[in-house]
């Protein structure tokens, strides 16, 4: 199994409606530097990576408990580059993340896309522990290749697992395994002429029948604006709403996540859209 080769265990907490990072530990490459004032009293976190990427053998570790009615966004400086996977240098890179949400936590954990350079293999593990009460909103956006070097779908493997529990309870589970070389990705009922996928995801008690059809509309609207894209929605076995989308570039799918992300915000928790300083 490859060593921990990065590493950050965060703890937050929440008193008199403001949210503070209590304990953080951190290992190199990654490390938090601050904290951030928002708006609405949330603390912003962001994550820094100071390597130039995820080598082969590499392995990241990401633990995170949010007290009870902590506010928290949390995301990091740049993309995850997963560099090629050398023979005999250690195998896949590997990140692994815990979530542990306590009663009345708002978090929104969005990190900036992955990408998967020529030959990169990449494993991602999420599990994710929700009290009631909780809300948890989350995206991610892979990227298959440096395309400006003509490294689409080039990649090995790319292997993602999502768990979610309502305290004991499963609520919603995802797994994905691409390898290109071993299946044809643009063959039709698979990513056809798009190249780029987004996922965005929403678990909180607030999420009723009327929420996948309001994230419909309001996906509808944007798509119906000309935007390159293909979206879909599903709800998970409760309390979970999900939009997946294909695209051909990071720019558009950063979009779709953005439309979802304001009509969430809005509809279900009364806040206007969040402008991330960059």
């Amino acid at each position: 199994m490859p060593r921990v080769t990065g590493s950050v265990r965060a703890e937050f907490s929440a008193s008199g409606g403001a949210t503070r990072l209590e304990r953080s530990v951190h290992s190199y490459p990654l490390k938090i530097a601050k904290t951030f004032s928002f708006p609405n009293r949330q603390l912003g976190v962001y994550v820094m990576d100071a390597s130039p990427g995820m080598m082969a053998g590499d392995r990241y570790e990401l633990s995170w408990h949010f007290g009870e009615a902590a506010n928290v966004f949390v995301t990091n400086q740049s993309y995850t580059k997963v560099h090629p996977s050398v023979p005999g240098a250690g195998g896949a890179s590997e990140q692994r993340q815990k979530l542990v949400l306590e009663q009345g936590a708002y978090v929104e954990y969005m990190p900036e896309p992955v990408t998967l350079y020529k030959d990169a293999r990449f494993r991602s593990a999420t599990d994710v522990v929700l009290a009631p009460g909780a809300a948890l909103v989350m995206s991610d956006i892979v990227c298959p290749g440096r395309l400006h070097r003509g490294e689409l779908f080039q990649y090995e493997q790319y292997r993602s697992r999502l768990t979610v529990w309502l305290e004991e309870e499963p609520i919603y589970q995802s797994r994905q395994r691409l390898e290109p070389a071993a299946s044809e990705v643009e063959a039709a009922g698979r990513f056809e002429d798009y190249t780029h996928l987004a996922s965005f995801y929403v678990f909180s008690d607030r999420i009723g029948p009327d929420t996948t059809g309001m994230l419909r509309g309001a996906l509808e609207l944007f798509m119906e604006a000309g935007a390159p894209v293909y979206c879909g929605v599903s709800s998970a076995v409760k309390h979970g709403v999900i939009v997946s989308a294909l695209g051909r570039r990071v720019i558009d799918l950063e979009r779709v996540v953005e439309t979802a992300w304001t009509a969430v915000r809005r509809e279900l928790f009364g806040q206007p859209p969040l402008k991330v300083p960059k």
